[in-house]
Order: C-alpha cells, then structure tokens, then sequence
C-alpha cells in the first residue's frame, strides 16, 4: 500500500505497510550528515573549535587518520574516496602545517605510512571531544532507558545502511573518545550513547548517502547539485546571495550551480519583486518532483535497510526520534536545511 510522509513541510508517497515516520525522522539525520560531512561549513566549526583554517577535505582526511595506527597514504585515498595523488597533495599539506607525520612501512621499506602528528594529537582530540558531546547535548536529561533504546536503535540503523553501503571502513574515533571522555563525568549508559553516536555520524559522513540514489534518479546530477535544488525547492524563491548564504559557498559558487540546474530545467529564473534588475531562482515542476521521487527513493532504501520491525518497537523509536530530530533542530542552526 501506499503511505504518505510528510517532513520539512511537504508530503512525499512511498510504499509501505508500516507507518513511515521512522524512516522520515531517520533521513533528516541521514541527509544533515551527509551535507554536513562534505561541507564548508564542517570545516567552519573546526576552526572554531581549533582555532585553525583548513579545507574540508583536509579536515576529513585528519578526522580519518585520529585514532589509528599509521597507514598508507593509498589507504586513505581509498578510505575518502578519492584518487591516490589527491591523497598525497593533501598528505603533504598536512604534514607542512605540522598535523601530520610519516613513519616508515615496517614490512617496506619503500613507502612511508601516515598517522597524527604527536604534537597536535591533543588538538585532534579537541576536536573530537567537542564533536561528541554536540550529540551528548542533544539528549541531555534523558532518561537512563531512553538513552539506551536509541543506542540500540542507532546501532540497528547503522548496521542496516552498511550493508545497504558496504565498503567504507569503522571511523576509529569512536573508541578514542570513549577513553577521553571516561573520566567519571558521564555514566555508562551516556558512554555507550556518544561512543555509537560517533560510530554513525562518522559512518553517515562520508559513506556516500546522496550518490547512492543520485546515480540511480538523476545521474546527471552531483549531490552538491542536489543539495542546491533541495534548497530552493524547499525556500524558494530565493535570490544567488541567500542561496549561495544557505549552501555555505560563495556567491560565485552559487550561481554556477544554478546555471548548472536552469541548463537541466530543474530550476527557473524570476525577476524580483522590488529589483527588476535581479533576479530569484525557484524549483520548477521538474525538479519538485525530482525532489520528490529521491527522498522517496531515500525513504524506501532506508526501510529495507532497517528491516521490519515489531509495532510497539517502531512506536517506541519513532518517539525517540522525533524527539532526538527537533532537539537537533532547537540545538543546531544549520540542521533546519
């Protein structure tokens, strides 16, 4: 049967017997992670917390090599999913701003392998530490059930998607921030939650989650593309300038997305209303239902990922998740995308 989900304001259809708003709180967190991941903005709050400046694929590339032994600069190409010598360029960056070191291959004595620098190992840390307890806050006095029902359901979930996602190696910063952070001031069970916590969001980040179902509904498509034409088919009509505001990119940036998307008829142009001379950008009939048919796509995909469910199971972690979702939303400016 069909049912009809709504979020962020409109209804989106997707086949299913079981009542969808699991699966629809789920993509919130889902999309949010994965924009977040691969976004200016990620590599914003690591300025903040750090109080240096780096790309966000340099700060991905440090977030993979925290809390692991030292390994191959190939490895970690292929862990970030992008070529070897990309890999060695942002390698070599890092190991000139001092957060990374190499080390030679004890079984080749030909390669060197790559690990945090020791000086800038309490940085890292840091930045992990702050990461963490953002998701901490969120559930900040729940009860001691209810934090550990959403262990469980956050491990179920991303036992779930790796399957449905296979191929992207653990992040090791789970068990790195567990032994930070147990110095007695959480207990076990909000241990057991930031530990899992990291494990998912960390998985989310980079496992590919918009070009799962891009390459399938809109090849034609990038998912910075995609987030772009989710936006304003979600704000629109919007101008370059809140646009290029709401996507973290400058306006530059911005207007060759949108150039990019008015050549596809995904989007239109519109005079504005007070300056003729500009003009707004809006979702056309196209791309609203574009929209509409990945995030149902997303929607089903994450139902065959979480598999069925007993009735008061699901009733129990859709409460949950609603709640962990508008937490977010109160919590996090940029979650509400």
């Amino acid at each position: 049967m069909s049912a009809i989900v709504s979020w962020e304001g409109r209804p989106y259809v997707t086949s299913s017997d079981a009542d969808p708003a699991l699966e629809a709180a789920a993509l919130v967190v889902l999309d949010w992670s994965a924009r977040m991941g691969d976004s200016r903005e990620h590599a914003r709050v690591f300025e903040e917390v750090v109080g240096d400046a780096l790309p966000a694929a340099e700060v991905r590339m440090l977030e993979y090599l925290n809390g692991r032994e030292p390994v191959p600069t190939s490895a970690a190409a292929s862990a970030l999913g992008i070529d070897l010598s990309q890999a060695s360029r942002q390698a070599r960056r890092l190991e000139q701003a001092g957060y990374v070191a190499r080390v030679p291959d004890p079984d080749d004595g030909r390669r060197t392998l790559l690990h945090i620098a020791p000086a800038s190992q309490p940085i890292m840390d840091r930045w992990l530490v702050s990461w963490a307890e953002q998701h901490l806050a969120v559930a900040a006095g729940w009860s001691t059930a209810d934090l550990t029902e959403m262990t469980a359901w956050l491990c179920h979930m991303h036992r779930g998607l790796n399957e449905l996602l296979p191929g992207h190696p653990e992040s090791a910063a789970p068990p790195r921030w567990r032994k930070l952070a147990d110095d007695g001031s959480f207990t076990a069970e909000q241990l057991d939650f930031g530990e899992m916590a990291t494990r998912f969001y960390a998985w989310a980040a980079h496992a590919g989650w918009f070009e799962h179902v891009i390459e399938r509904e809109a090849p034609a498509l990038t998912p910075l593309l995609y987030v772009t034409l989710r936006i304003v088919d979600r704000h629109g009509p919007l101008s370059v300038a809140e646009l290029a505001e709401r996507t973290w990119v400058d306006h530059t940036q911005a207007s060759k997305r949108v150039t990019k998307l008015v050549e596809l008829g995904l989007v239109d142009r519109a005079p504005g209303a007070f300056d003729r001379r500009s003009s707004l950008v809006r979702s056309s009939r196209r791309g609203s239902a574009l929209v509409a048919r990945i995030v149902a796509s997303q929607l089903a995909a994450l139902r065959d990922a979480i598999g069925p469910l007993p009735e008061a199971v699901r009733t129990r972690r859709t409460e949950l998740m609603e709640r962990y979702v508008g937490a977010l939303l109160d919590h996090d400016a940029v979650f509400n995308w």
